[in-house]
C-alpha cells in the first residue's frame, strides 16, 4: 500500500471511531518541550506528580523511545464541551448561585460522564491493531498516561496551537478537545503547523482564581493549580489557597471557560457529557457521607475515581467551606468523625470558615472543640486549632 493509501486508511480508521480529528506529525526528538518541561520540573512547577521525573519527560518526548523505529505520530481528538444538565425543578436556591436545590460543587466537564482514558484506550487500540493487521505497520497508543506527550506533536500536526493558558487550542474547538496517540512506523505525510497564536487575548490569565499561569502565559505551576489539588494532590490542599476554589471539587474548567476560541460551539462525545445534572453539580453534603464502598458505587468508570473518596471528600469539605450554607453544617460536624485525618482536618477549616459567615460560630466552635479534646492527628489537631481562633479574628 502507498504512503498515501495508508494514510487515507488511518484516517479512515479514526472516524469510524467517532474521532472528530486526526493529525499527523514527524516522530522526531521534541527538543524544546523537553527543555520547557525539565525546567518546569527543576523550578518545582510540577508539583507532587513524581512519576513526572526528568528521565520520565526524556521518555515522553522521544517518540522513538515509545516505539522503537517510529516515524509518525497519529494524534486524535475527541470534543467535550456538553453544556451544562438541566438542573431539575426545585423551590430552595443556593445563595451562592442561580443553581435550584442544595449546596453543589463543580466537576469539569471532560469528567462528567465515562472516565476519558476507558473511552480513547478501546478506540485507539482497535485502530492500531488495524494498522498492525491491515497495513503491516508498528503502532502503540496511548492517552496521557502513557510516556508521549501529545500536546506538541498536535501543534506540529497542524491540528491547534498552544495557548496561553498551556492547552492546545483548535480552531473551531477551542481547548475543548482530549487527545490520544498513536505511535507508527509508517512514514506518513505530515500536516504543517497553524500560523496562529493567541496574541494579546489574557483572558486565561485573568479568569485563573489562584494565578497558576505566569503573567505572559504558557507557564503553568501545578502548585497552585486546582486541578492539580482537586486530582493529583493526596494531602492537605494550602490553606491559602483554598477560599479561591470556589465550587470545584474535581478539575476546573476557569481557563477554558474564558477562552473566546471555540466558546460558541458546545460538542461533545456523548460519553463524556453528564447524564444527570448531579453528575456535573454534586451535593456536597451527600458526598460526605460516602464510604469506599459508597464512593466506588457512585463513581466507578469515571475519572473521579483518580481523586479517591478521600480526596474527592476533602474537596467537597473545601466547597462547603467557600459555598456552603447552614444547611451543611451538620454533615460538616459529622465529617469531623471521618476515619481520614484528611477530611477531618479539612471539614474542621470549613466549619471555620462556615460558622463564621453564616452566623452560626456557637454550633461551630462547640463541635470543634469536642473533637479537638479527643484528636490525637497533628495535622487535624492544627487545622482544627486555626479554625477555633478564625472565631476570635472575626469578632469585633
Amino acid at each position: 500500500m502507498s504512503t498515501s493509501a495508508a494514510r487515507e486508511r488511518m484516517v479512515e480508521l479514526a472516524r469510524a471511531e467517532g474521532f472528530a480529528l486526526a493529525g499527523f506529525a514527524p516522530a522526531d526528538e521534541m527538543g524544546e518541550p523537553r527543555a520547557a518541561a525539565l525546567a518546569a520540573h527543576k523550578a518545582g512547577h510540577l508539583a507532587g506528580m513524581a512519576w513526572m521525573a526528568p528521565d520520565w519527560l526524556a521518555r515522553a518526548t522521544s517518540p522513538g523511545t515509545f516505539l522503537p523505529g517510529a516515524h509518525t505520530v497519529m494524534i486524535l481528538a475527541l470534543p467535550c464541551h456538553a453544556p451544562d444538565p438541566i438542573a431539575p425543578r426545585s423551590p430552595v436556591l443556593s445563595p451562592q448561585s442561580s443553581t435550584p436545590g442544595p449546596s453543589r460543587g463543580r466537576v469539569a466537564r471532560y469528567a462528567r460522564g465515562r472516565d476519558y482514558h476507558r473511552v480513547f484506550e478501546k478506540k485507539l487500540r482497535r485502530i492500531a491493531r488495524a494498522m498492525r493487521d491491515e497495513l503491516g505497520a508498528a503502532a502503540r497508543a496511548t492517552v496521557d498516561y502513557g510516556p508521549l506527550l501529545e500536546r506538541p506533536p498536535a501543534a506540529l500536526a497542524g491540528l491547534g496551537w498552544a495557548g496561553k493558558s498551556t492547552m492546545l487550542l483548535l480552531p473551531g474547538f477551542g481547548p475543548w478537545v482530549m487527545l490520544g496517540a498513536i505511535a507508527t512506523d509508517l512514514e506518513v505525510a505530515p500536516g504543517a503547523p497553524l500560523r496562529k497564536s493567541c496574541g494579546t487575548c489574557q483572558r486565561c490569565l485573568v479568569a485563573c482564581p489562584t494565578g497558576a499561569l505566569s503573567p505572559g502565559g504558557h507557564v503553568l505551576d501545578a502548585r497552585l493549580c486546582i486541578s492539580y489539588h482537586t486530582i493529583e494532590n493526596r494531602g492537605p490542599i494550602p490553606r491559602e489557597l483554598r477560599p479561591r476554589f470556589g465550587d470545584w471539587i474535581f478539575g476546573c474548567d476557569e481557563c477554558l471557560d474564558s477562552c473566546p476560541v471555540g466558546a460558541g460551539r458546545f460538542e461533545s462525545h456523548p460519553d463524556f457529557a453528564a447524564a444527570r445534572f448531579d453528575d456535573a453539580f454534586p451535593p456536597l453534603s451527600e458526598l460526605l457521607a460516602l464510604d469506599e464502598a459508597g464512593f466506588a458505587e457512585r463513581f466507578g468508570g469515571r475519572a473521579i475515581m483518580r481523586a479517591k473518596r478521600d480526596g474527592l471528600l476533602r474537596n467537597a469539605c473545601v466547597a462547603l467551606g467557600n459555598v456552603g450554607t447552614g444547611a451543611d453544617l451538620a454533615a460538616l460536624i459529622a465529617a469531623l468523625e471521618d476515619p481520614s485525618p484528611l477530611v477531618r482536618g479539612h471539614a474542621g477549616w470549613a466549619l471555620g470558615q462556615l460558622g463564621n459567615r453564616e452566623g452560626r460560630a456557637a454550633e461551630a466552635r462547640a463541635a470543634l472543640e469536642a473533637r479537638l479534646a479527643m484528636e490525637d492527628d497533628p495535622f487535624v489537631r492544627g487545622e482544627l486549632a486555626e479554625a477555633l481562633a478564625s472565631f476570635s479574628r472575626s469578632q469585633p
